[in-house]
């Protein structure tokens, strides 16, 4: 077994409820493609693919937005290259990854892969651009995907790409993960370490949460399970720290929107910071603030940070309430 399997130390954290709001964002989401190779029983994809927009990002707006991050003071903590897509459906990955790394807008990027489409070009070069490669491992066989999944996939195939990206991965990180349904037995959770164990740096089982409030998860009951303590947010910290970019340019406040019920603005029109100081943020933000998250679509029904959100500013309300009005 891999002797360093733990986490990358991170820098110490920000204390929220003092800096909002914050002149520049923590983490910027970008998706460069809206389509997906799976369908899994736990994601639009696979629940309500057709209510999903999908298009998949062009080279231009993808430089025109990281070019938009110099209009902020600092330096963003994290571009996280994820959506409600695989980024390797996008043939411009690479040159994207090289683009924005050249750049240097950012402290840190990762990249968010089921990594079935990986190709001896993407195992050479993805890693000299990333800092993390997060690989979503969704079943132990090729049978766990087709019932997952409802995709026939080559499962040596995928283990020997995991094989070759981590003996190409250089100085980047290789985190590997699945979800606790996968692996509900000890026999199946001991499979799946002396499986990925020696390929990656970072190994865990998540729990799933119910990320996705506007999704009808009725039909698959077993896949939606979830354990820990419940913190019940009355102010969703994701709308403070960062913002996510849809493949056609539209600006949401976070990927729970996948029905976009809440653009802010599109980059093809404005600029990130536009986009990031506007009036449809900051609206949506105080009626955070003065407890209406709970008439507010689709946050009235998201869970997702209850459960495993680290910020809570709901006892900051008023004094980051005072200083947006001051503005």
């Amino acid at each position: 077994m891999n002797a360093n399997l733990t986490p990358t130390v991170q820098p110490e954290r920000l204390v929220l409820h003092e800096h909002i709001p914050l002149a520049t964002p923590l983490v910027v989401y970008i998706e460069p493609s809206g389509y997906c190779n799976l369908k899994c029983i736990f994601c639009p994809h696979g629940v309500d693919g057709k209510a999903l927009k999908k298009d998949i990002m062009s080279m231009k707006l993808f430089e025109k937005l990281i070019n938009d991050l110099s209009s902020f003071p600092n330096a963003v903590k994290l571009l996280r290259i994820c959506g409600n897509g695989d980024p390797l459906m996008s043939k411009d990955i690479v040159k994207m990854m090289r683009y924005a790394r050249k750049q240097k807008k950012a402290e840190r990027m990762e990249l968010v892969t089921n990594a079935l489409l990986l190709t001896d070009d993407l195992i050479k070069n993805l890693p000299l651009f990333l800092d993390r490669i997060i690989v979503s491992i969704e079943g132990l066989t090729a049978d766990d995907y087709q019932r997952a999944c409802s995709a026939k996939i080559d499962y040596d195939h995928l283990l020997s790409n995991l094989k070759d990206l981590y003996a190409c991965k250089g100085e980047c990180v290789i985190h590997i993960k699945t979800f606790e349904e996968t692996v509900l037995s000890e026999s199946r959770k001991t499979t799946f370490f002396n499986m990925f164990s020696d390929i990656c740096d970072e190994i865990y089982i998540e729990k799933l949460v119910p990320m996705w409030p506007q999704l009808n998860t009725t039909n698959h009951p077993d896949e939606f399970r979830w354990g820990g303590a419940l913190i019940k947010h009355q102010v969703c910290a994701q709308i403070f720290k960062g913002i996510q970019i849809q493949a056609d340019g539209e600006a949401v406040p976070c990927c729970v929107d996948w029905k976009r019920v809440n653009v802010l603005g599109n980059i093809g029109e404005n600029s990130l910071s536009e986009i990031w100081n506007g009036v449809r943020l900051r609206k949506l933000q105080i009626e955070h603030l003065i407890g209406n998250k709970i008439k507010t679509e689709p946050c009235k029904d998201c869970t997702m940070n209850d459960y495993c959100e680290v910020d809570n500013i709901d006892l900051r309300a008023e004094e980051c309430l005072s200083r947006i009005k001051q503005q």
